[in-house]
Parts: C-alpha cells; sequence; structure tokens
C-alpha cells in the first residue's frame, strides 16, 4: 500500500494521458464525439498536475471543486456515448477522488506541538554541516516552517510566500527557519535559490520530525526519494510560530499536504501576541 501511495501521482498522471489519446482515438473512429465527455475527468486531473509540476499554479484549497464539477459533467456527457463510456468517466473521478481524500492525506501527531509550552528540543545540521539542535530557534521570535522538499510544489509556493513576506517579518524582529529532510544539497540549492536571510537546516535522517511525531512514512515519491531515509519518509508540513523566549504561540501542522495556512496568518498571529514593526 505504501508503494502505491508513493507512485499514485505519476502513475495515474500516465494513465490520464493513455485514456486521454484512446477515448480520442475512439470518439474519431467510431465518430461517437460524445465519447470526448469521458475524457473530461482524466483530462481535469492531468491539466492540475501538469500545472503543479510547471508550478504555474497551487491550489491550496481542501475541495477540488472545479475538478469534481469538471468530473461530473464528463459523466453525464459519456451517458449519451454508452455504459462502458460512463465507466471510464467515473473511473476519472475515483482517481481525482483518490489524489485528493486519500494520497494527499497526512499523519496527525500523537503528541502534537503544543501553544504556551517551550520548543521541544529536536536535531538540525546546518547547511555548512554544522550539527546543531532547537536552542538556535529561541533566542529570539521565529517562523519555523517544516517542508517536504524542493519537489514539492505546494512547499516551494510556501517557501516564495515566506520570502515575499521576509522584509515584514524582519521589521518586526521575526527570524524563520525552514527545515527539510531532503538532500543536503537539495535544501543547499533551495537556499541558494532564495537569497533572503532565512536560517535553512537540514532535518538528518528524519530525527527532527521523528522527536515531534511529523514522519510521513513513504511521503517522498519514488523519483524523488534518493538520499531521503529509508522508505521514502518525509515530514508531514508543519509551522511553528515561537516567541523570543522559545514559547510556541502557534502551532498548524496540514492534515492534506495541498493545504496550507494563508501568509498573512503568520503576521496575524505575531500581532495577537504583540509582536509588530519596529
Amino acid at each position: 500500500m505504501q508503494l502505491i501511495k508513493r507512485v499514485y501521482g505519476e502513475a495515474t498522471g500516465a494513465i490520464a494521458a493513455v485514456v486521454i489519446a484512446l477515448v480520442i482515438i475512439r470518439a474519431i473512429t467510431a465518430a461517437q464525439p460524445w465519447w470526448l465527455a469521458a475524457a473530461l475527468p482524466w483530462a481535469a486531473y492531468a491539466l492540475y498536475l501538469g500545472l503543479l509540476m510547471t508550478r504555474l499554479v497551487v491550489v491550496q484549497r481542501r475541495h477540488p471543486w472545479v475538478q469534481l464539477a469538471v468530473a461530473v459533467v464528463g459523466i453525464v456527457g459519456s451517458i449519451v456515448a454508452g455504459p462502458f463510456a460512463v465507466f471510464v468517466a467515473v473511473l476519472g473521478l475515483a482517481v481525482i477522488l483518490g489524489y485528493n481524500y486519500w494520497y494527499s492525506v497526512q499523519h496527525v501527531s500523537a503528541r502534537p506541538v503544543r501553544v504556551d509550552e517551550p520548543l521541544p528540543l529536536f536535531p538540525l545540521t546546518t547547511v555548512d554541516g554544522d550539527v546543531v539542535d532547537s536552542t538556535v530557534l529561541t533566542h529570539q521570535p521565529h517562523v519555523i516552517m517544516f517542508i517536504r522538499g524542493n519537489w514539492c510544489p505546494f512547499c516551494m509556493a510556501q517557501v516564495a510566500q515566506i520570502a515575499d513576506q521576509y522584509r515584514e517579518l524582519d521589521r518586526r524582529g521575526v527570524a524563520v527557519a525552514i527545515i527539510s529532510p531532503q538532500k543536503p544539497e537539495d535544501t543547499v540549492e533551495l537556499s541558494q535559490r532564495f537569497d533572503i536571510p532565512v536560517n535553512f537546516y537540514i532535518d538528518a535522517d528524519g530525527a527532527a520530525a521523528a522527536a515531534l511525531d511529523l514522519v510521513q512514512s513513504g511521503g517522498t515519491p519514488v523519483i524523488f526519494s534518493a538520499g531521503t531515509p529509508a522508505g521514502g519518509d518525509t515530514v508531514v508540513p508543519t509551522v511553528i510560530i515561537t516567541d523570543h523566549t522559545g514559547m510556541v504561540l502557534w502551532a498548524e501542522q496540514t492534515d492534506n499536504h495541498r493545504v496550507r495556512p494563508e501568509p498573512t496568518t503568520f503576521l496575524d498571529v505575531l500581532d495577537q501576541h504583540g509582536i509588530r514593526a519596529r
């Protein structure tokens, strides 16, 4: 089951391309244009994956209303073409539902980071290879982000948002720490891509994620798993905000990797705790 989940996106994307091609051929050779309706759910899914991979758009809403609406239209339209066309369309809807409500679902920590408690102790490695721990994050207010890796378009959108917001955070005296279990060289590349004074850390062997019970078993797709912890484990995307003493002010662990906090949320939390621009 874990292997199926690790290849789900890539495998279903490839299947979508094949199904779309076969449906178009069927519609043309059999002179049954209504067969094209059966391809709509698959086309909506393939387009979504394609836009994610090119990072032209990252939809972070919890429910995929657009995909579902297109799929329903496809199912209704394919009725004219016959039962097999309906089956193909329904299968496309099943793939969409599987991606959004099974593949994207994340592990929920049994011991979550708690507000009004000190930041837990966990190990980290700097991009220079120095082994440190979470006490380096307790000398000033911090926004601490655990991300899956450079390969995750949702994570990269989140990093880009925090980069755009950095000046406002800096005016409040708030530092940013971004932590990932990916290969060290990928984290180094990420730190160079976003040339801002953000601290990037490597979660070597997923030890920090394990300490916080944020391990997502088999969460890394097979094609991106080289150099990651055994089994392709990754971290559940999580954001923690602390004050200047290392006390946790706010924490959010996503239960679906597509859904991340809005960038203004961080500023709202800081405002609520009196951490404002100097």
